[in-house]
């Protein structure tokens, strides 16, 4: 059924979405495209960020099963945590547009974030004898990481803009590239992280009890690190210069100076 869903979205996507880029037929050798990374500030914040906050959501997703079986002591409970997260994080998704037109991409990433970082301190610390809570918290956590995720590639957008404005280089292949390649870095991290931190903790896989030590080891993979790592990812975006103002000042001057350019272009005569 998932499947299903998940394949109609995409092709909605596909069929309601515009190419609206104007590019050009200059292709960016290596040079150009490593002095346009270098120069981009706004990408290289983004991508730091985005590092640290799939280590959060990473980590979560490494052990949520494990602390719906050991923590809160039923894996079936891992189900409704899932659909209650799967529900947000589309909700969340889907309002961004809106929240985002109203105050500005940077600051919906730092909101998301604040709720996403308190929600995950709450499902750390929520009582083991009323799963409710942490389900709800858990599904809270849903609302930071799917307006993050998707500010993600609404801010990377804006930095090829930035780019070109920079240093003359448009490369939007080599922005997404590197932006995809810390996403993959986070993720291996986060699980590193969570797997760790339950080895220090003593887990015991397939143990029939586990000891509170390794209780805590997962409550603390499961929240404290989400939590510390989406905060330390608003606390990079903090420094991100790229606002909507200035973001406007960067397309505007783009358009004139490519208005400057074909003015100045040479006319090629018909053959």
């Amino acid at each position: 059924m998932f499947a299903v869903v998940g394949l109609a979205l995409y092709l909605w996507c596909f069929a309601t979405s515009r190419e609206a880029v104007r590019s050009t037929a200059e292709t960016a050798g290596l040079r150009e495209t490593a002095l346009m990374i270098r120069q981009n500030r706004p990408l290289l914040l983004l991508c730091g960020a985005t590092l640290l906050f799939l280590t959060g959501m990473f980590s979560l997703s490494a052990v949520a099963v494990f602390y719906a079986r050991d923590v809160l002591g039923n894996a079936d409970y891992y189900i409704a945590m899932t659909a209650a997260q799967t529900l947000a994080m589309v909700a969340a998704a889907a309002l961004v547009p809106a929240v985002a037109a109203r105050v500005g991409k940077k600051l919906a990433y730092v909101l998301a974030g604040a709720i996403g970082a308190a929600a995950a301190v709450g499902f750390a610390l929520a009582p083991a004898s009323l799963p409710a809570v942490a389900i709800a918290c858990y599904g809270v956590l849903g609302v930071g990481l799917g307006a993050i995720n998707a500010l993600i590639f609404a801010l990377q957008a804006d930095t090829v803009e930035y780019g070109e404005w920079k240093s003359g280089v448009r490369a939007e292949g080599a922005s997404y590239a590197i932006l995809s390649f810390t996403r993959k870095a986070g993720q291996g991290i986060g699980g590193a992280a969570a797997a760790y931190t339950l080895g220090i903790g003593g887990y015991v896989s397939g143990a029939p009890r586990q000891t509170d030590a390794a209780i805590d080891s997962i409550k603390f993979a499961a929240g404290i690190v989400p939590a510390l790592a989406v905060a330390a990812a608003v606390a990079v975006m903090l420094a991100y210069p790229l606002t909507e103002k200035a973001f406007r000042g960067v397309v505007a001057e783009l358009a004139e100076r490519r208005a400057a350019r074909a003015v100045s272009a040479p006319a090629v005569s018909p053959v």
